[in-house]
């Protein structure tokens, strides 16, 4: 018997699946398959048709998941000015606090005025008691049981304790006066402000910022200026209570505590590490504390709250390490569908990294889970990195082009931060200022006052390209403020006026500014014999390193002034974040670029700190324009009929207008940029990134 090979073609037909993103599509291949095949017995070949079905095989999806989802690495740029809540005023600061320090209250997910208990039982309204019928008494009904991350039990004092010291430290430099005015008075920002400056002796003007001046004080004025203080915020052991009398009601005082300023800290723990200890006759000996002397003790560089993380370390410059507490006593979900028990992630490693792109590289790495842009115009270099693009929230995401890519863009949300420019009126030259150059009219520097001058404001004022800036830093993803207020605020006026690029007034303005040299200075005189287009003066804007955007900012008026007349010479520097605040708050800045984000979505918090707190304050502004504004801004928060507080803040914004104190420019479109495993990221227009909402995959 003889083996034939016996030769067989067969068809076959494979059906596979091309998979394209999160779309996909059917594709048929034909393919023949020649096989070789042994019949025996066959005395002849014969050809056989064989039709072969097979199974397809898809192209798996590409996976996003993460090498180590317990960990969050975030590269950023600008670190804490301080941990310390009573004192931190600033967004990186803040950002950690609420992350590390529980709050009463906090944010309900993404509403920026909606709220969910914390510390509190429950969030106080007139309906379940905890507001009372004229709004002037706040009840809060503190959860028993929660521990501090030392181990000791956070009591009904530790809660009254937190607020009474944070007003006694005071600071208008704080985030303090957001309190001070609904329990002590609207008009007040500083406890000092309680206290006639008469008694502590003729020299005094002002007690605001001064501890030497503050200990003149007789010490029954101070014992009495404490007890008033804690009179307005009482614990009530037995009915598990804290209390807070208001001076006035006041809308938004409940929104006011679910921020870093109400972080609840350990009473114990402060006064041993070179606090307050809650003795009403040692208080002056702590108020007015600087940063820089919180930071000294574990209080500012270090925290101890009852968050969902405690610190493991900051490393100035270098990095913030926080580690999950496994016994966060959080049993119930935050919100609906939110995280309860300890956190997801474990660790959390904030990088301080001032360059994008080492930021952006450590993206594409796959080294950090988010990494923040230097500006807007950053966004096209991250678009290329995105495979999906999701609105609002991380869910619901549609493919790009490039599908295959790490990131996801979180975009559509709203934003409650706008960044601007602001003139310091008088310069502080105590100790030397490099910003101003030679501090002389001659073509070297400016003088003190060179911002006193309206001529010199209205000129710089009409000298920024704001097209340019909306174009090429904004790439057309924002629109011009036309008030200090947000639109759909009270006042806020869709037709008010505002300042326009245009270099022939720019130059008209700066062509009649004339000085004159007398014996305390230099000062602006219409009919003065120096010119200052013919002198022409040198200067440096100052911005926070890393910060692209406002460095944009800076080389806006450097470029277009020095295009107008090339004796305006304006150089740019670079400063780490706190060093720029300090120098901000020192009034060392001759303009500087920086940005508001709102504490409470009402007009008060842009109004207040605009013209007669927090920058009304670095920009040294005139006694008599900071007097009118504060007459308009107190007689509105106090007006209770809508239409009245409107036609306030109507004045408000003629005035602000007309006094050229600086340039409000856009509101920008809210996007975010993080690697496509993150889950559980929030877009709440104040509230931080809150770590313990995420998870990765």
């Amino acid at each position: 018997m003889r083996n034939k090979l016996f030769l067989v073609s067969s068809l076959l037909i494979i059906a596979s699946m091309v998979l394209a993103g999160c779309a996909g599509e059917t594709v048929v291949e034909t393919v023949v398959v020649t096989e070789l095949v042994e019949v025996p017995g066959e005395a002849e070949v014969q050809v056989q048709e064989v039709v072969v079905t097979a199974t397809p095989v898809p192209e798996v999806m590409a996976e996003f998941n993460s090498a180590d989802p317990t960990t969050y690495v975030s590269a950023t740029f600008g670190e804490p000015e301080t941990l310390d809540p009573a004192i931190d005023y600033e967004s990186a600061g803040i950002a950690d606090i609420l992350q590390i320090y529980d709050t009463l209250i906090y944010y309900n997910n993404d509403k920026a005025t909606e709220f969910v208990p914390q510390l509190a039982l429950e969030v106080p309204s007139v309906e379940n008691g905890g507001i009372s019928a004229d709004g002037q008494t706040v009840t809060f009904k503190i959860r028993p049981g929660v521990k501090f991350h030392d181990g000791s039990d956070m009591t009904l004092d530790d809660v009254a304790f937190t607020f009474q010291r944070g007003l006694l430290q005071g600071g208008t430099f704080t985030p303090q006066w957001l309190l001070t005015e609904p329990l002590l008075g609207a008009g007040v920002y500083d406890v000092t402000d309680l206290i006639d400056p008469t008694l502590a002796g003729p020299d005094v003007e002002t007690l605001n910022d001064d501890p030497e001046n503050l200990l003149k004080v007789p010490a029954d004025v101070l014992l009495a200026t404490c007890e008033k203080v804690t009179s307005t915020i009482v614990a009530d052991a037995a009915a598990g209570t804290v209390t807070f009398t208001l001076a006035q009601p006041w809308a938004p005082f409940i929104d006011t505590l679910a921020n870093g300023w109400g972080a609840i800290m350990s009473k114990a723990w402060v006064g041993a590490n070179g606090g307050w200890d809650g003795d009403c006759a040692t208080w002056q000996n702590f108020y007015g504390k600087t940063s820089e002397q919180i930071n000294e003790t574990a209080i500012g560089s270090g925290a101890m709250g009852t968050g969902p993380y405690m610190l493991d370390h900051w490393t100035k410059g270098e990095e913030i390490v926080l580690k999950a507490n496994e016994n966060y006593w959080r049993t119930e979900p935050i919100w609906e569908g939110g995280p309860s028990g300890a956190p997801a992630i474990k660790t959390v490693i904030e990088k301080q990294v001032d360059e994008f792109s080492t930021r952006y590289a450590m993206l594409q790495a796959g080294d950090a889970d988010y990494a923040a842009v230097g500006s807007i115009a950053d966004w096209p270099q991250m678009d290329g990195l995105t495979g999906q693009v999701c609105e609002l929230v991380d869910t619901n995401c549609v493919p790009t082009e490039t599908p295959d890519q790490p990131l996801e863009l979180i975009k559509g949300y709203e934003t409650a931060t706008r960044t601007d420019f602001f003139f310091t009126f008088t310069l502080n030259t105590d100790g030397g200022n490099n910003f101003m150059g030679s501090g002389e009219l001659d073509g070297n520097g400016i003088p003190p006052n060179f911002f006193s001058d309206d001529n010199v404001r209205l000129g710089f004022a009409h000298c920024f390209n704001y097209d340019i800036y909306l174009s090429d830093v904004l790439l057309g993803e924002a629109f011009r403020s036309r008030g200090v207020m947000f639109p759909g605020m009270d006042g806020y006026q869709e037709d008010a006026p505002v300042y326009e690029y245009d270099l022939a007034k720019c130059e008209e303005y700066l062509k009649a500014s004339k000085w004159t040299k007398g014996p305390d200075g230099w000062v602006p005189d219409p009919a003065g014999e120096v010119s200052l287009w013919d002198t022409g003066f040198r200067m440096t804007i100052a911005y926070n390193t890393g910060n692209t955007a406002r460095q944009t900012l800076a080389q806006i008026f450097q470029q277009e002034l020095a295009a107008l007349n090339e004796n305006f010479i304006v150089e740019v520097t670079g400063l780490p974040w706190p060093t720029y605040l300090r120098n901000q708050r020192a009034q060392k800045l001759p303009l500087f670029p920086v940005g508001w984000i709102e504490d409470i979505h009402v007009t008060h918090n842009w109004v207040q700190p605009y013209a007669i707190g927090t920058y009304g304050n670095r920009q040294a502004l005139p006694a008599e324009l900071k007097a009118k504004f504060e007459e308009l801004i107190t007689a509105a928060v106090v007006e209770p009929d809508k239409a009245a507080r409107e036609t306030i803040y109507h004045e408000f914004n003629q005035v602000y207008h007309e006094a050229v104190t600086g340039l409000i420019l856009f509101i920008a479109n809210g996007r975010h940029y993080q690697q496509r495993w993150v889950e559980g990221w929030q877009s709440n227009p104040i509230g931080p990134t809150y770590y313990y909402a995420l998870s990765k995959k």
